[in-house]
């Protein structure tokens, strides 16, 4: 943790939007390229032929398979081994396993000519625009060669080829007959002792770039015609072999090597898969099999300059980029990494989990316009990246990064909020003013979650690195430290308090799967029964995927979800599971989202009492779906209704104090509160709560929303790194870090223009709901009153209309279901091997004291503008 001005020039300075946008690709095939077309499109190449063509936010436009050998059913495949486009000429090239070169138009993907007999396999292409009417075509093959297709007059003589006879319908040209050609020159390099794992003409420098896995000629920087040293030259006037062409060549003779002025070669250990250079910056960076990237001088091949690790597998994709001051690297296990060039340091991590990456790296393409990265794997994903300075000139916004989390803290009357960049901030909730900020929170690891106990004096949060820290509300000071995870890998989604017979304890879930319980050191002595040190349940009855939210009931009931939908009931003394609840063995919901996770439960604890009539548990999800469930003997669903209008899944829920009203979250942004006061409370219900409100609180995903029900208000955040206060009624008060404060109490200081879509659904006061009690006495009424509020709703559900939405939706929705790789896959083998308890067995975890670190609490008196980040 430290100050706002010491801790600034260490932030980082780039960061990424969550969640990314991934979309289903339709190849059954790897894809071997990516790229920008000359129309704004994104084009993608596939093994088998197949051809997609995407918008830039990666809405699939058409597709077409290319190859129309592949389409015979009964005959041998064709396979394209890499493919370049060739955008002044509006061509796309694929060189293929049957030694060719096609050349396709890019308008309608029809054939245009072909390259045949070539003596090599193209392994890798590249073309470039070399001079005026003049470009260069290169291949790199299996024996390690570099091979070179030199094109004058290219418009006259990609006519010409046109003219030639046409084998299988495709106008076809030998390598024999272009080299006879005036405008054509061939020129071939043995360059490597293995084959060739990239190639790429540098315009800059006039030379050729390639790679291979041999150690000794990893990467090899050379010219690209004969050699430009004067006495080299006269040799090769009086040795006419020495011309590297393949008229001069015998049959089945290997091609010459340049001369050593005329190349240079880096020496990598197991060789490089990856690299790229910059001529502004003088720089070379490659990365292959021993996960390390390299920096080198490009006139110095002997040494490295700069070494960078961090990636645990191989390097597949290298780009330098932003100004040639950042490096975004791409391991083969889909981890993104990005790095700042001058400080050789990692500047952002992004592993598959949060990226929504599933299977292995493929192909990447980063986008300097849109400063984005195409990923493909088994699925095609977007991630933006954005730079702090450019979200500090947004003077809208509460964080400079994504919100991950945020509560409110009742006796303080403060809100808290933390951020993707490890930020945490107390808010003023009467004016919106900020009151501390602390940056660091967690060291570089995102503050996922939060929790305050009864009394408001202490914070719990979460971090990704998986441990927790405690906090002093009133100084913000770090109090201590505790480790839930044995590895940095295994992070905290949820944590709780709770309160069992004036014993403290704070309760963790994770991705380790299990429950993790520790002892509040400030508690009082044990005056009742304790949580026992060892559980009778096994790892059987435990979660069996990773373990989303956690929830407390008084005296001792613990509620806890997981990725696959399942929902389990503990009794925190003794350790038994009393329920698993699982909503899909119950129930089929139909026109739901695929996602089986449940990103919330809470309990509804003015209900415990009524243990065989009433829904005592609320949850959100699976499926997109809210759910209710009778949480005592077996457990059971009482009623479960969709909630999000748009069929998205909902990320965050709450409930008011008294149980009247229920608010819900979804992952598009949008905001909706029900009136639950006797839904449920004497069986089971078929048809859903009366809808009281709805809008658009967000422009992305909203990552919580609470209840101020002492002020009739609503708090959200989101990953559009802005915290938002709102009345009950969707009237949108201000967003926290905005430079004209308010008062919650006079709604004239209330910002005009509430939501994004610029309609509320009104049915019924929320203000009035949450002050009416539930009463056995009312129910028919009230049931009679929530049938006719659903009549109403009914006739608003056309006001809400987006196209942009509804498409935001169709690439999320999938890949959410999917959003995280194997966690096991993290784990090392003793760990995957070892028998680990239900419950973690309970045990009680040694803390470890942090020194109180420095804060900066901040002078109202003193601040006309909550924004100026100079202070």
């Amino acid at each position: 943790m430290a100050l706002k001005e010491e801790h600034q020039p260490r932030t980082k300075q780039i960061s990424f939007h969550l969640p990314p946008t991934v979309s289903e690709i339709p190849h059954r095939e790897s894809l071997l390229y990516i790229s920008p077309t000359p129309d704004n499109n994104i084009i993608g190449v596939g093994q088998d032929g197949l051809v997609s063509i995407w918008t830039r936010n990666l809405k699939l436009k058409k597709s077409r398979l290319i190859l129309d050998e592949n389409k015979v059913l009964n005959r041998k495949l064709k396979w394209i081994l890499d493919s370049t486009l060739m955008p002044q000429y509006n061509k796309l090239i694929i060189g293929t396993c049957d030694r060719e070169i096609r050349l396709y138009e890019l308008s309608n993907f029809e054939p245009y000519c072909q390259i045949i007999g070539l003596e090599t396999m193209p392994l890798h292409l590249d073309y470039s625009v070399r001079e005026e009417d003049e470009c260069i075509i290169l291949y790199g093959d299996e024996q390690g060669s570099v091979n070179i297709i030199l094109i004058s007059s290219v418009g006259e003589t990609l006519r010409n080829w046109t003219k030639c006879p046409a084998m299988e319908e495709i106008p076809s040209v030998s390598l024999e007959n272009i080299i006879d050609s005036r405008n054509i020159t061939f020129i071939r390099w043995k360059v490597h002792n293995d084959w060739v794992t990239k190639i790429k003409y540098i315009h800059s420098i006039d030379s050729i770039i390639s790679s291979s896995n041999d150690d000794y000629t990893a990467v090899v920087i050379g010219c690209v015609s004969g050699t430009k040293d004067v006495q080299h030259r006269l040799k090769i006037l009086m040795d006419s072999k020495s011309v590297p062409t393949r008229c001069s060549l015998p049959a089945g003779s290997s091609p010459p090597r340049r001369f050593n002025c005329d190349e240079s070669q880096f020496k990598v250990p197991r060789g490089v898969k990856a690299f790229d250079f910059c001529k502004e910056s003088n720089i070379l960076v490659t990365g292959g099999l021993d996960r390390n990237i390299r920096l080198w001088n490009p006139y110095v091949p002997g040494w490295a300059i700069g070494l960078l690790r961090g990636h645990t597998s191989p390097i597949g994709f290298l780009c330098i980029a932003d100004g040639n001051t950042k490096l975004f690297s791409v391991s083969m296990d889909s981890t993104v990494m990005v790095w700042d060039i001058e400080d050789q340091s990692c500047l952002l991590s992004v592993i598959p989990k949060a990226s929504q990456i599933r299977g292995e790296m493929a192909v990447c393409y980063f986008s300097n316009e849109l400063r984005a990265l195409y990923l493909a794997a088994d699925c095609l994903v977007l991630l933006h990246f954005q730079k702090k300075e450019d979200r500090i000139s947004n003077s809208c916004v509460s964080h400079n990064e994504a919100i991950l989390c945020c509560q409110y803290n009742k006796p303080f009357r403060q809100v808290v909020s933390c951020s993707e960049g490890s930020a945490m901030k107390v808010w003023d909730l009467q004016n919106g003013q900020l009151v501390t900020e602390v940056y660091g929170a967690h060291g570089d690891a995102a503050v996922i979650c939060m929790a305050l106990d009864t009394s408001g004096k202490r914070l719990i949060t979460g971090g990704r690195d998986g441990s927790l820290k405690t906090w002093d509300c009133s100084t913000m000071r770090s109090i201590h430290t505790l480790k839930q995870a044995a590895t940095s890998s295994d992070e905290v989604t949820a944590c709780t308090y709770a309160d069992i017979y004036s014993n403290r304890y704070i309760i963790s879930v994770g991705w380790n799967r299990k429950i993790n319980i520790f002892p509040d050191l400030h508690s009082e002595t044990s005056e009742g029964p304790c949580p026992q040190m060892d559980w009778i349940d096994r790892a059987e009855n435990g979660h069996k995927d990773d373990v989303l939210c956690v929830s407390f009931c008084p005296p001792n009931l613990v509620a806890s979800s997981s990725y696959d939908g399942e929902i389990l009931i503990w009794n925190l003394i003794s350790g038994h599971v009393c329920s698993h609840l699982n909503a899909i063995s119950s129930a089929v919901m139909e026109d739901g989202t695929e996602d089986l996770l449940i990103n919330k439960v809470t309990f509804l604890q003015s209900r415990t009492e009524r243990k065989m009539t009433a829904a005592s548990l609320v949850s959100s999800g699976p499926r997109g779906y809210i759910t209710f469930w009778n949480i005592f003997g077996e457990g059971k669903l009482f009623a479960y209704f969709v909630g999000s209008k748009k069929r998205s899944a909902i990320s965050d829920i709450a409930v008011s104090d008294d149980d009247c009203l229920l608010c819900a979250a979804d992952q598009l942004g949008y905001i909706y509160i029900w009136n639950i006061t006797i839904y449920a409370l004497q069986g089971p219900e078929e048809k859903p709560p009366a809808l009281l409100q709805s809008w658009r609180a967000h422009s992305c995903s909203a990552t919580s929303v609470t209840l101020v029900s002492e002020n009739q208000l609503l708090l959200t955040s989101s990953l559009d790194c802005t915290v938002r206060l709102w009345s009950l009624e969707g009237e949108y008060i201000g967003t926290f870090g905005q430079k004209d404060l308010w008062n919650i109490k006079d709604n004239t200081s209330w910002k005009p223009g509430s939501n994004l879509d610029g309609h509320i659904t009104p049915t019924m006061r929320a203000r009035q709901v949450s002050a009416v009690k539930p009463s056995c006495a009312t129910g028919r009424e009230d049931k009679e009153s929530s049938t006719e509020l659903d009549s109403q709703v009914a006739s608003h559900s056309s006001l809400i209309k987006d196209d942009e939405i509804a498409e935001e939706l169709t690439q999320r929705q999938t890949a959410k279901s999917e959003r995280r790789a194997l966690h096991s896959q993290l784990k090392s083998i003793t760990q995957e091997t070892r028998v680990q308890p239900t419950y973690h067995s309970l045990q009680l975890c040694e803390l470890t004291y942090v020194p109180p670190a420095a804060f900066h609490k901040r002078n109202p008196t003193e601040c006309d503008d909550p924004d100026n980040l100079t202070f």
